[in-house]
């Protein structure tokens, strides 16, 4: 008799209902505060645009531009273009061992801007086994040198 009723007993322990509404009501919360979380949090990008190209005005000249080109091994080239009264002027940066000079580039693009008020973009021309981050870093770089134009573009 005893062993039957200890079998009732699980019986009743298996047939329990569970209450979903604090779960619910917690997920609610949850949500709103994601919400709300997301709408504060900036997001760190680089503004670009399309510098030159095929989407310029008919005629519109390209603007005064420094080219940068990396390669893999972080030398760094820089070449002004469509700069009037200026002849096309390179710059070589060799790589500091294992990537690019960062102080050198950082002195060439403010004597640049020094020298070539009127020099606002920048486009960066990396080669495909390029470092990624380096591209990215320049890029950074010439937005704070106050280049407004900044644009990727593949070597070809």
């Amino acid at each position: 008799m005893g062993m039957m009723g200890g079998a009732g007993d699980g019986d009743k322990d298996l047939n329990f209902e569970l209450n979903i509404l604090p779960i619910l009501d917690i997920l609610s919360v949850l949500i709103c505060f994601l919400l709300l979380t997301a709408v504060w949090i900036q997001i760190g990008t680089i503004d670009t645009r399309q510098a030159i190209g095929d989407n310029s005005v008919a005629g519109a000249k390209n603007p005064p531009s420094l080219y940068i080109t990396v390669n893999t091994q972080g030398a760094v080239q820089l070449s002004l273009r469509d700069l009037p009264g200026a002849k096309t002027h390179e710059d070589n940066i060799q790589a500091a061992g294992k990537g690019v000079n960062w102080a050198a580039l950082e002195q060439k693009l403010q004597a640049l801007r020094e020298k070539f008020p009127d020099l606002k973009t920048g486009i960066v021309r990396p080669e495909a086994t390029a470092s990624y981050g380096d591209v990215i870093r320049i890029m950074d770089k010439l937005k704070q040198f106050q280049f407004e134009g900044v644009g990727l573009s593949p070597l070809g």
